[in-house]
């Protein structure tokens, strides 16, 4: 998966690599810490510890691993909890509060835009309960096309940048496909990569994660209408609980049904 990603996030991965000397540097600057006590952060155990899971984030991402994006969460824990310490016990700046909120900020705005480019239908799809209780599924029939053959399945997950297929035939990582679905009233043909394939059915069903090729106008607008659509259909089932079964199928069926008529 590493070759498809961006290289916003090709140049995390590697700061992160370099977490000891990368994150030490952003520290000294910004909590204006003077050499002395930057070394003494340096030879700290609890620095060591806090590196270490951020080299890990940084193979994770380089390698686009299953557990990156969760272990860079818990390593953000770990920088929030690393940087207010700091703030109390080494910082030399002259407001090290408002320094540690620039931090949080900071990592906050980190954690945003890592989310746009990793939580996406062919990195991490998401595919919720419902989507797979039949009683309630929301799921998308698509016709693929490859090279020699051609096989159907259905789409669970779905943003402008690809989707998750859920289907039990094998493909090859980087495999070239076509996808054709109707979404909403309005019919797509979309080429795509093969980008992740999921080898068990534990965490998500058996299927595979398409990386879009580049969209036209038309496209775009189609997507961009059909994702909203479904957000307000994911906001549908939270409010679940606080209807009738009668009225959530009702808004439920009327809510599948719905046509985008752009054509």
């Amino acid at each position: 998966m590493k070759e498809h990603t961006t290289k916003f996030l090709r140049a995390i991965a590697y700061l992160y690599l370099a977490f000891p000397v990368t994150y030490l540097a952003y520290a000294a600057v910004l909590f204006n810490i003077s050499s002395v006590r930057s070394g003494k952060i340096f030879f700290s155990f609890t620095y060591w510890a806090l590196a270490l899971t951020g080299i890990a984030v940084g193979y994770g991402f380089r390698e686009m691993t299953r557990w990156a994006w969760n272990v860079f969460l818990v390593n953000s824990l770990f920088i929030a909890y690393a940087n207010a310490l700091i703030a109390m016990r080494y910082s030399e700046s002259n407001n090290p509060f408002l320094a540690f909120l620039v931090s949080i900020g900071l990592l906050i705005l980190l954690i945003f835009r890592l989310g746009k480019e990793i939580r996406v239908p062919y990195f991490l799809p998401r595919i919720r309960w419902w989507e797979t209780n039949p009683r309630y599924k929301l799921s998308v029939p698509v016709k693929v096309e490859r090279v020699g053959s051609g096989y159907e399945g259905e789409i669970l997950d779905l943003s402008m940048g690809g989707c998750f297929i859920k289907t039990r035939t094998e493909m090859n990582q980087n495999e070239r496909i076509l996808s054709r679905f109707i979404l909403f009233g309005e019919a797509l043909e979309i080429g795509g990569t093969v980008v992740w394939r999921s080898q068990s059915s534990v965490t998500h069903p058996k299927g595979v994660g398409i990386k879009f090729d580049r969209l036209d106008k038309m496209q775009r607008r189609i997507m961009r209408a059909a994702t909203g659509h479904l957000r307000k259909i994911t906001s549908l089932q939270n409010t679940r609980g606080k209807m009738t079964p009668e009225e959530f199928n009702n808004r439920m069926a009327e809510m599948k049904a719905h046509r985008l008529g752009l054509e």
